[in-house]
Protein backbone atom coordinates (compact mmCIF):
# COMPACT_ATOMS: atom_id res chain seq x y z
CA UNK A 1 0.00 0.00 0.00
CA UNK A 2 2.81 2.40 0.87
CA UNK A 3 4.59 1.60 -2.39
CA UNK A 4 1.48 2.31 -4.40
CA UNK A 5 0.94 5.68 -2.74
CA UNK A 6 4.61 6.56 -3.12
CA UNK A 7 4.49 5.61 -6.80
CA UNK A 8 1.40 7.74 -7.39
CA UNK A 9 3.00 10.73 -5.65
CA UNK A 10 6.15 10.30 -7.76
CA UNK A 11 4.12 10.21 -10.99
CA UNK A 12 2.14 13.31 -10.04
CA UNK A 13 5.32 15.22 -9.19
CA UNK A 14 6.96 14.16 -12.44
CA UNK A 15 4.02 15.28 -14.54
CA UNK A 16 3.61 18.58 -12.72
CA UNK A 17 7.30 19.47 -13.04
CA UNK A 18 7.31 18.51 -16.74
CA UNK A 19 4.22 20.65 -17.36
CA UNK A 20 5.70 23.62 -15.52
CA UNK A 21 8.95 23.35 -17.48
CA UNK A 22 7.12 23.12 -20.81
CA UNK A 23 4.93 26.11 -20.00
CA UNK A 24 7.96 28.14 -18.92
CA UNK A 25 9.75 27.34 -22.21
CA UNK A 26 6.66 28.34 -24.18
CA UNK A 27 6.43 31.64 -22.33
CA UNK A 28 10.10 32.39 -23.05
CA UNK A 29 9.61 31.62 -26.76
CA UNK A 30 6.38 33.64 -27.00
CA UNK A 31 7.87 36.59 -25.12
CA UNK A 32 10.89 36.64 -27.45
CA UNK A 33 8.71 36.58 -30.58
CA UNK A 34 6.44 39.29 -29.17
CA UNK A 35 9.35 41.52 -28.16
CA UNK A 36 10.76 41.33 -31.67
CA UNK A 37 7.31 42.17 -33.03
CA UNK A 38 7.18 45.23 -30.78
CA UNK A 39 10.56 46.38 -32.09
CA UNK A 40 9.84 45.78 -35.78
CA UNK A 41 6.13 46.60 -36.01
CA UNK A 42 5.90 49.37 -33.39
CA UNK A 43 3.19 47.74 -31.29
CA UNK A 44 1.46 49.52 -28.43
CA UNK A 45 1.38 48.07 -24.92
CA UNK A 46 -2.19 46.85 -25.38
CA UNK A 47 -1.29 45.19 -28.70
CA UNK A 48 1.82 43.65 -27.14
CA UNK A 49 -0.08 42.05 -24.25
CA UNK A 50 -2.82 40.67 -26.50
CA UNK A 51 -0.35 39.30 -29.04
CA UNK A 52 1.78 37.76 -26.29
CA UNK A 53 -1.21 35.78 -25.06
CA UNK A 54 -2.06 34.71 -28.63
CA UNK A 55 1.53 33.54 -29.15
CA UNK A 56 1.49 31.56 -25.89
CA UNK A 57 -1.80 29.90 -26.84
CA UNK A 58 -0.53 29.07 -30.33
CA UNK A 59 2.79 27.58 -29.16
CA UNK A 60 1.05 25.63 -26.41
CA UNK A 61 -1.39 24.16 -28.93
CA UNK A 62 1.25 22.52 -31.12
CA UNK A 63 1.18 18.77 -30.53
CA UNK A 64 2.51 17.63 -33.89
CA UNK A 65 3.63 18.96 -37.23
CA UNK A 66 0.04 19.06 -38.50
CA UNK A 67 -0.78 21.67 -35.85
CA UNK A 68 1.74 24.18 -37.20
CA UNK A 69 -0.76 25.66 -39.69
CA UNK A 70 -3.97 24.36 -38.19
CA UNK A 71 -6.85 26.07 -36.36
CA UNK A 72 -4.72 27.75 -33.68
CA UNK A 73 -2.46 29.32 -36.32
CA UNK A 74 -5.44 30.60 -38.34
CA UNK A 75 -7.13 31.93 -35.20
CA UNK A 76 -3.92 33.65 -34.07
CA UNK A 77 -3.43 35.41 -37.41
CA UNK A 78 -7.10 36.37 -37.64
CA UNK A 79 -6.97 38.01 -34.20
CA UNK A 80 -3.65 39.72 -34.94
CA UNK A 81 -5.13 41.07 -38.20
CA UNK A 82 -7.92 42.72 -36.19
CA UNK A 83 -5.40 44.38 -33.83
CA UNK A 84 -2.91 45.76 -36.36
CA UNK A 85 -3.32 48.72 -38.68
CA UNK A 86 -2.74 48.21 -42.42
CA UNK A 87 0.95 49.23 -42.33
CA UNK A 88 1.68 46.91 -39.39
CA UNK A 89 -0.25 44.03 -40.98
CA UNK A 90 1.68 44.36 -44.24
CA UNK A 91 5.01 44.28 -42.39
CA UNK A 92 3.76 41.35 -40.28
CA UNK A 93 2.75 39.32 -43.34
CA UNK A 94 6.06 40.03 -45.11
CA UNK A 95 8.02 38.88 -42.05
CA UNK A 96 7.55 35.12 -42.36
CA UNK A 97 9.23 34.56 -38.98
CA UNK A 98 6.26 36.36 -37.38
CA UNK A 99 3.49 35.14 -39.66
CA UNK A 100 4.70 31.52 -39.54
CA UNK A 101 6.77 31.30 -36.34
CA UNK A 102 7.09 27.50 -36.41
CA UNK A 103 8.23 25.57 -39.45
CA UNK A 104 8.85 21.95 -40.29
CA UNK A 105 12.11 20.94 -41.91
CA UNK A 106 13.92 17.61 -42.19
CA UNK A 107 11.61 15.88 -39.74
CA UNK A 108 11.76 18.42 -36.91
CA UNK A 109 10.40 21.79 -35.83
CA UNK A 110 12.24 24.95 -36.84
CA UNK A 111 11.64 28.12 -34.89
CA UNK A 112 11.90 30.73 -37.65
CA UNK A 113 12.62 33.69 -35.37
CA UNK A 114 16.03 32.20 -34.55
CA UNK A 115 16.91 32.09 -38.23
CA UNK A 116 16.37 35.86 -38.40
CA UNK A 117 17.91 36.56 -34.96
CA UNK A 118 20.63 33.94 -34.35
CA UNK A 119 22.00 35.78 -31.29
CA UNK A 120 18.90 34.98 -29.26
CA UNK A 121 19.12 34.59 -25.48
CA UNK A 122 18.75 31.23 -23.81
CA UNK A 123 15.46 29.55 -24.66
CA UNK A 124 14.32 28.48 -21.19
CA UNK A 125 16.90 25.77 -20.59
CA UNK A 126 20.58 25.69 -19.64
CA UNK A 127 22.16 24.98 -23.01
CA UNK A 128 20.40 27.66 -25.05
CA UNK A 129 19.86 27.28 -28.78
CA UNK A 130 22.39 25.23 -30.69
CA UNK A 131 23.46 26.59 -34.05
CA UNK A 132 25.19 24.80 -36.86
CA UNK A 133 26.30 26.64 -39.98
CA UNK A 134 24.99 23.87 -42.25
CA UNK A 135 21.37 23.91 -41.00
CA UNK A 136 18.91 26.35 -39.43
CA UNK A 137 18.33 26.24 -35.67
CA UNK A 138 15.77 23.69 -34.56
CA UNK A 139 12.88 24.08 -32.15
CA UNK A 140 13.60 20.81 -30.37
CA UNK A 141 16.44 18.35 -30.90
CA UNK A 142 15.59 14.62 -30.93
CA UNK A 143 16.03 13.06 -27.52
CA UNK A 144 16.24 9.54 -26.23
CA UNK A 145 16.04 6.31 -28.22
CA UNK A 146 13.36 7.64 -30.57
CA UNK A 147 13.06 10.86 -32.57
CA UNK A 148 11.19 13.96 -31.56
CA UNK A 149 8.20 13.11 -33.71
CA UNK A 150 8.06 9.37 -33.50
CA UNK A 151 4.69 7.91 -32.50
CA UNK A 152 6.04 7.24 -29.00
CA UNK A 153 7.17 10.83 -28.52
CA UNK A 154 3.89 12.26 -29.82
CA UNK A 155 1.89 9.98 -27.51
CA UNK A 156 4.10 10.96 -24.57
CA UNK A 157 3.57 14.70 -25.22
CA UNK A 158 -0.18 14.21 -25.65
CA UNK A 159 -0.39 12.31 -22.35
CA UNK A 160 1.66 14.96 -20.55
CA UNK A 161 -0.59 17.75 -21.86
CA UNK A 162 -3.71 15.84 -20.85
CA UNK A 163 -2.39 15.48 -17.31
CA UNK A 164 -1.24 19.12 -17.24
CA UNK A 165 -4.69 20.37 -18.22
CA UNK A 166 -6.37 18.31 -15.52
CA UNK A 167 -4.08 19.55 -12.75
CA UNK A 168 -3.88 23.18 -13.84
CA UNK A 169 -7.58 23.97 -13.66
Amino acid sequence: MKRTILAIVAIVLTFSSACAQKLQNIRVEARYITDKMVAELGLTTVQRNSILQLNIDYLNGINGYRDIHDKAWKYRNKQIRKMLNSRQWKRYRNASYFYQPIGWERGTYVHNIYVKYPDAPKRGHDKGPRFDESRPPRFDEPKGPHGNNSPEAIKMRRDMRKHCKRGAR
